[in-house]
């Protein structure tokens, strides 16, 4: 078997925006040099919610591991978003100073704004791109295709458990209450450990979601996910603890339905211009449904116009697919990524 590509890691300065104001962001990323393929796909990885890029590395590494599928791809990029992971220490001077300023915080339009400046960088000119969101980062790509030109269209879109909501949401719809919940628990939950030793014993022995994660994507949560922070105690003296990269203040406002909340026909669009595009749009569904119940299901492929060209379900897996199921999310996507690059029957996709 031939080695495997080392991830190389590139960082780009983005022109985009936060609110009204003019911004330049960086956005760290994970570039993965798969194939001479010209014509061969660019998988592009958005994480979710308090996720950040290197929490796929088992899942890439994982689906590389097939020759037939490596062979179709020409290169992989995975990015955090503006406030997330390694990123976050970059653009923390822009972040804090917003804060300082009274102004508002990075919402999901905006990092659907960044995400659309990442795609329209000279790295990816000429792409055959087949993005792959999980979770809250599935909203990001419905937001930025309504307004990206038709040359930055993803030639497929595989979402993994999208919480895409709509207007009509309940108050007792499952996406209502984990909202609700995360918006107020991400304020009071902890964000100070002693060192990365105490940080990982405190996520382990409680009763969290973290003890059913993947010890592989757990580990790279607690080395990029957090940093080292010194603070001044006492007559100079100083002492050093370990925090999110992502505030809970950045982080709270991100989980409210109204950021994820897009009108059905937003949806339908991005389905259609997709499938115009190439290969259309796939889902990747959780085994349990902890937060997007049957029928909230039927409402977002409802929204989809029943264009959504394939489903699969990922046995024994909850809501956070990538962490808890990272190799059987790899085996899912080598499927779907040979569909997308044979369609069905004869018909061959062209790249």
């Amino acid at each position: 078997m031939s080695q495997l590509p080392a991830p190389e890691r590139r960082i780009f300065s983005l022109h985009t925006t936060l609110g009204s104001d003019p911004v330049e962001l960086k956005c760290s990323t994970l570039y993965y040099p798969v194939s001479c393929a010209e014509n061969g796909l660019t998988l592009v990885f958005t994480h979710g919610l308090a996720g950040h890029k290197e929490q796929y590395d088992p899942t890439i590494t994982h689906l590389l591991l097939h020759a037939q599928t490596r062979a179709t791809i020409r290169d992989i990029w995975v990015l955090d978003f503006p406030n997330h992971g390694q990123t976050a220490l970059l653009n923390r001077p822009v972040l804090d100073a917003r804060k300082a300023a009274g102004k508002a915080m990075c919402t999901t339009i905006d990092i659907a704004l960044y995400l659309e400046a990442f795609l329209s960088t000279p790295s990816l000119k000429s792409s055959t791109v087949v993005g792959i969101a999980h979770s809250g980062s599935c909203t990001l790509w419905i937001f930025a295709l309504a307004s990206m030109p038709p040359s930055l269209t993803p030639f497929a879109l595989i979402m993994i458990e999208p919480t895409l909501m709509f207007p009509s949401l309940t108050p007792t719809d499952p996406r209502s209450i984990h909202g609700a919940a995360n918006v107020r628990g991400s304020l009071a939950k902890r964000d100070r450990w002693t060192d990365r030793e105490a940080l990982m014993k405190w996520l382990l022995g409680g009763k969290g979601v973290w003890r059913k994660w993947d010890k592989r994507v757990l580990s790279s949560y607690v080395k990029y996910g957090f940093e080292e922070v010194e603070s001044e105690v006492e007559a100079g003296k100083k002492r050093s603890y370990v925090t999110p990269t992502l505030r809970k203040d950045e982080e709270s406002p991100l989980y409210a339905c109204l950021s994820h909340t897009v009108e059905p026909e937003s949806l339908g669009h991005a389905c259609r211009a997709v499938q115009e595009a190439g290969r259309g749009v796939h889902v990747v569904w959780a085994n349990f449904d902890e937060f997007i119940s049957k029928t909230a299901k039927k409402e977002i492929l409802d929204a989809a116009e029943h264009r959504v060209v394939s489903q699969r379900t990922i046995k024994g897996a909850g809501h956070l697919v990538p962490q808890e199921k990272p190799d059987e999310l790899g085996e899912t996507l080598v499927e779907i990524l040979d569909e997308i690059v044979n369609g069905s029957g004869n018909t061959k996709a062209r790249m």
